[in-house]
């Protein structure tokens, strides 16, 4: 009975803490209807922590919920939402949908909003870095990055490390696994994207990027591999295969080497070698495996 007491009581707490913070929004914008003014304005998220009895969580949730609709108000020029998004994350840092609904939503906000400032994908992709640091397990933020830094910032190598980032993250969603792993796969992307993982094998100090970006570059010459034999293929039979099983049949190579990321080799027409992404990873950890030239 006393356990329960102390909780609603906590819970009590927590509650008249939000309604104050909210009745002195309503008092400020009562004296001052120029425009909505930051949440520092009233206290700083030191004290908020301080006082909030250890519901940090909780009660940045609810001030998130009066920051978010803000993302509007930078259509018309004014800045408060990022002020406020960097109020939030400081009352608890590990609540992590405003660090990825920032990073996907700002670079919407046409150029020259931000008067004085960076640019609206530069001040995104700060706000997500920040959340890597201190969200653990959170997909959504170093995917939506991927997304900002290749439509926005026109960063295809940091496009592609966060894509990796995000495919790496426990709990991303099968659909969201298959896109970021399978990115720059195309045949017209494939030899920007192996340069693109060979610079960051060889300009990386950490072994565990270094081996995951040779995965990346491994997959990509399984399928010069696989072209390679389908031409031979065609040239003794007339036709491309139409599956990889067939170039083993034809004894034109010993095996289909696995892919590093656990997917299904598949030929399209012309015998172009892709992934299919109908079906989900079959591995946990990719394979680092040479590959055997078709004869």
């Amino acid at each position: 009975m006393v356990s329960r007491f102390g909780s609603g009581m906590k819970a009590l707490i927590v509650i008249l803490f939000i309604a104050a913070i909210a009745a002195t929004q309503y008092d400020y914008d009562l004296v001052k209807p120029s425009g909505p003014p930051s949440l520092a304005s009233y206290t700083s998220p030191e004290f908020v922590r301080l006082v909030d009895m250890g519901f940090h969580s909780t009660v940045a949730s609810a001030l998130w919920a009066g920051t978010m609709p803000e993302i509007l108000d930078l259509f018309v020029g004014k800045t408060e939402y990022v002020s406020d998004v960097a109020y939030v994350s400081s009352v608890d840092p590990k609540l992590g949908y405003p660090y990825a609904f920032s990073v996907i939503a700002i670079p919407a906000i046409p150029a020259g909003r931000f008067a004085g400032q960076d640019a609206s994908d530069t001040i995104a992709l700060a706000i997500g870095r920040k959340g890597l640091e201190n969200v653990q397990n959170d997909w959504r933020i170093p995917y939506y990055m991927a997304i900002d830094y290749y439509l926005d910032a026109k960063d295809e190598r940091s496009a592609l490390t966060y894509f990796d980032v995000a495919a790496r993250t426990p709990g991303i969603p099968d659909y969201a696994e298959r896109f970021a792993l399978n990115f720059g796969v195309g045949a017209n992307q494939r030899a920007t994207t192996e340069e693109l993982w060979l610079t960051i094998a060889s300009s990386t100090n950490d072994e565990a990027t270094r081996e995951r970006a040779q995965a990346y570059v491994t997959r990509l010459q399984i399928f010069d591999y696989l072209e390679a034999a389908a031409r031979i293929y065609k040239q003794a039979r007339g036709t491309y295969p139409t599956s990889t099983d067939e170039l083993v049949a034809a004894r034109v190579i010993p095996e289909v080497p696995p892919d590093p990321f656990g997917y299904t080799f598949v030929f399209r027409s012309g015998g172009h070698a892709d992934i299919d992404v109908t079906k989900p990873s079959t591995l946990a950890q990719p394979l680092l495996q040479s590959i055997v030239a078709p004869k």
